[in-house]
């Protein structure tokens, strides 16, 4: 029996809504696109002659409405949460862009609100769905660089300070580097490596922007360490590398295959791994023939959450996810303020010693 088509309307239409969610939303199988809400009438103009929804200025009358089933909410970081619990209380499945809170106190809110409902709801974490990110956690857990000792990581977004977004130039609105970039990061460590952080430090500076750069240590409850670097003041980048007992793994979302390095069987050196490619991989690699910079992790997470809405356990992105990867900022933070290393709160069990 064919699931009945989930009912999407979005809430705010800015640059990651009207070049993902909107687009995908229009051929996405098992959902349909009924209306959208943003305050900016330009925005919302767009929004409108892309899809031919309908639209609104308040989000109060898309909740309203009885023919949506989950909305997506992409507005300011600073106002997710308000919005995703009214729509949450309104009964409506929600998938709520990263980092989803700014505070633990929107954070248990959120929780509460979701939990008396009882909808679906998700975190924007769209990395995870991404054809790379999937292969390079099946290479790490199968053992194909040994076991991780270290982590490295870069991801910088350049944006010109005079265009962009005002709540982005502050991290009381949700802005900074951390919060903006380093929350994407954190989920994929925690992600990858099947482990949770028990101890952040981070270095924060303020160039042009508040909080615009960052340096983020962190220490699993493994005990591998991990040090990051994330800024809008440097050239784009945006990879992981895993350093293994038997080799190398690194992931670039931009670029289209995994660097696996491992010792060469004869002599001293290393040589490159060439692991088959999975079928989601391939699929990309086709779609890139047409569309070079075509970023295929959005519709991947919003396929899963669709599926998720229909009773199929796709092992979404949960609140509790981004729950955690909040968590171990705000602890970064607290350190880049006091210079005292804050213990990151854990879910039970607890950190192992």
């Amino acid at each position: 029996m064919t699931s009945k088509p989930v009912r999407f309307g979005v809430i705010g239409c800015g640059v990651i809504a009207y070049w993902y969610h909107l687009r995908e939303l229009r051929t996405l199988p098992g959902a349909r696109l009924v209306a959208v809400a943003e305050s900016d009438a330009a925005a919302r103009e767009r929004a409108h002659q892309l899809t031919g929804a309908v639209a609104f200025r308040d989000a109060e009358e898309l909740l309203g409405r009885e023919d949506i089933d989950a909305v997506i909410v992409s507005a300011p970081t600073c106002l997710n949460a308000e919005l995703a619990i009214s729509a949450a209380r309104a009964g409506k499945h929600v998938y709520i862009e990263k980092p989803g809170v700014i505070t633990r106190r929107e954070a248990f809110d959120l929780q509460q609100a979701v939990r008396q409902a009882g909808v679906r709801a998700m975190i924007g974490f769209n990395r995870r769905y991404h054809p790379l990110c999937k292969q390079a956690r099946r290479l790490i857990s199968s053992g194909a660089i040994g076991a991780v000792r270290s982590v490295l990581s870069t991801f910088s977004e350049p944006l010109n300070a005079e265009t962009m977004p005002t709540w982005k130039r502050r991290r009381s609105t949700g802005g900074g580097a951390l919060l903006d970039l380093a929350s994407h990061h954190v989920d994929l460590l925690r992600w990858f490596l099947n482990d949770e952080v028990g101890e952040a430090k981070a270095s924060i500076s303020s160039l042009i922007t508040e909080a615009d750069q960052a340096w983020l240590a962190l220490r699993t409850c493994k005990g591998i360490e991990s040090r990051s670097f994330f800024s809008f003041r440097t050239g784009r980048a945006d990879w992981m590398e895993f350093a293994g007992e038997s080799g190398t793994l690194r992931v670039d979302r931009h670029r289209s295959i995994l660097s696996v390095r491992v010792s060469r069987r004869f002599g001293y050196g290393v040589r490159s791994a060439f692991p088959l490619p999975s079928i989601d991989l391939v699929r990309w690699w086709g779609a890139r023939l047409i569309r070079p910079s075509y970023e295929p992790s959005y519709r991947l997470a919003l396929s899963a959450f669709v599926e998720s809405i229909q009773g199929e356990d796709t092992g979404i992105a949960s609140l509790e996810d981004g729950l955690r990867s909040v968590d171990v900022l705000f602890a970064a933070e607290e350190f880049a303020r006091q210079g005292e290393s804050m213990p990151v709160p854990l879910p039970e069990p607890p950190c192992a010693s």
